[in-house]
């Protein structure tokens, strides 16, 4: 017998059976069909959510990411501390963190490096190079991976200034080398380094008269300049780099044969009469020119590659463009 239900028209599942209303179609309603039931309905303005075409060509995101409110602090020490102090802080430990395990600088006060370092350089110096020193340490290493080289421009401790002098010299005999000087040219393990004379420029010429002293411009025309060119050898690498002598006033020009101990180096400034080196270290006047004062491996302080800038101190500190970021070698 059929049921009185069985009349009933079927309703389909997901609408609304109650007249007049639309049909929803089953699941979540994209925002194209929510706005075209909201304009069927009579309901839709401007609040109405776009569709992704329209928000395209409106020039804006379906979600407007909301404002930043500033920071309010509660007294000017505050606002100072956040605003000025903490951010200048955590910039000044980065600098010094870099200063302390990666690259230094270093004033260079005095002319003993000159033609290749000049009066009012700031060398660039490498200190990761040879190893990673303990911060703060003078001659305590965390690890070391490297030794300094024949020809290499090291940034070192005097060995008998104490540890707050910092110098920079050239190496020019390490560990095992047997170095000697005649008439100022050096001899390493038996070979004469080779010397070949050039003329300066202007320019030097020029900053030898304002830097050297009593009597400055006859020694500037005295000098000598000269391309030192030290050979390779079983025991380390060649070098060639540039030299001055001063014919006006001689300096130690002749230290016999000196055998090198190991983990030490004899260092050279590059103004061969106007500097204060191994030559001198840890020797009285009278022997002077009888041996080499030597430096320990630890004292080596890093090795410099480049001039970040130079300043003109004899011109009121202009500026000399034509130097910064000059490799040195």
């Amino acid at each position: 017998m059929p049921d009185e239900h069985d009349n009933q028209p079927a309703s389909v599942a997901g609408t609304d059976a109650s007249p007049g209303s639309t049909p929803e179609p089953a699941g979540e309603l994209t925002a194209a069909q929510r706005r075209a039931k909201a304009m069927a309905e009579g309901k839709a303005d401007a609040q109405t959510e776009p569709t992704r075409e329209e928000a395209g060509r409106r020039g804006f995101g379906l979600r407007r990411k909301p404002k930043k409110s500033k920071k309010k602090y509660d007294s000017i020490l505050a606002y100072f501390w956040g605003e000025w102090i903490r951010p200048l802080g955590q910039i000044l430990l980065v600098v010094m963190t870099i200063r302390l395990v990666a690259v230094d600088w270093f004033d260079v006060p005095t002319g003993s490096m000159e033609p290749t370092i000049m009066v009012g350089d700031r060398i660039l110096v490498h200190k990761w190079v040879y190893g990673i020193r303990v911060p703060f340490s003078k001659e305590s290493w965390i690890v070391k991976w490297g030794t300094p080289e024949r020809g290499d421009i090291v940034v070192c401790y005097s060995p008998d200034e104490g540890d707050e002098v910092r110098l920079v010299k050239r190496l020019v005999a390490q560990g095992g080398d047997t170095v000697e000087l005649r008439e100022g040219r050096l001899i390493i393990n038996g070979q004469a380094a080779g010397y070949e004379q050039y003329e300066p420029s202007e320019s030097m010429v020029q900053y030898l008269i304002d830097n050297w002293d009593q009597d400055s411009i006859n020694r500037a025309s005295a000098a000598q300049f000269f391309t030192e060119t030290v050979p390779a050898d079983a025991n380390g690498p060649g070098d060639e780099h540039a030299v001055v002598f001063d014919a006006a006033k001689p300096g130690i020009r002749n230290v016999p044969p000196f055998q090198v101990p190991a983990d030490h180096f004899v260092v050279i400034g590059d103004n061969r009469d106007n500097s204060k080196d191994s030559r001198q270290w840890n020797l009285d006047q009278n022997e002077w020119g009888t041996s080499f004062g030597i430096l320990h491996e630890r004292r080596v302080h890093g090795r410099a590659f480049a001039v970040a800038f130079s300043l003109d101190k004899s011109n009121f500190y202009v500026p000399r463009i034509t130097r910064t970021g000059r490799p040195l070698r």
